[in-house]
């Protein structure tokens, strides 16, 4: 009898533990951490491009466009006549997942065979002018600057790298990501 009353209160508490997982207890999951989104022009501002182009920039529209997981800040000179600067940022998010974002910089980087790597930015990122392209944190970065293909170029598209990438890491939390290989040539 006592073998009986013991099962059956072991068996009372295992269910009292398990209905409890709504509520928090013991076996409750996790609250999934919103993936933030990124915008790109929180991570370049108009007064990063005037620092770094010398003019008066303006955001064309008056906003960042949104198509899909791919957000765009198109910064053009008021008045018009300099060269534009344009930040595109494409993020994982619960339709895409990570590995889709590092596919769509690898192949862009295969396609470019003028590519020249950069080391110590982001994960991985290389220049193939005119832009500058980075992949950090499940985001994939395109830097869009200047014009010349020379080192005035190189320089103005590393310098706002420079800025995007440690804002970009203070937005996105580190992904694990154990399938994606990131190599540097």
């Amino acid at each position: 009898m006592k073998k009986i009353l013991f099962v059956l209160a072991s068996l009372t508490c295992t269910i009292i533990l398990c209905s409890c997982g709504k509520a928090g207890g013991l076996f409750s999951k996790a609250t999934p951490t919103p993936i933030p989104v990124v915008d790109p022009s929180a991570i370049i501002t108009a007064e990063d491009v005037a620092a770094a182009t010398g003019y008066t920039p303006v955001l064309d529209g008056g906003a960042v466009k949104y198509e899909g997981n791919t957000a765009t800040a198109f910064y053009r000179s008021e008045p018009v006549g300099q060269d534009p600067v344009e930040i595109s940022v494409q993020q994982y998010n619960e339709q895409t997942p990570v590995e889709n974002v590092w596919f769509d910089y690898d192949t862009n980087r295969a396609y470019r065979s003028s590519a020249e790597e950069i080391a110590d930015l982001g994960e991985t990122a290389f220049i193939a002018f005119p832009s500058i392209n980075i992949y950090d944190r499940g985001c994939y970065i395109c830097i869009t600057a200047g014009s010349g293909s020379d080192d005035n170029q190189r320089n103005l598209l590393l310098n706002l790298a420079n800025i995007a990438v440690p804002r970009l890491e203070e937005i996105m939390p580190p992904v694990e990501q154990e399938d994606i290989s990131v190599e540097q040539k």
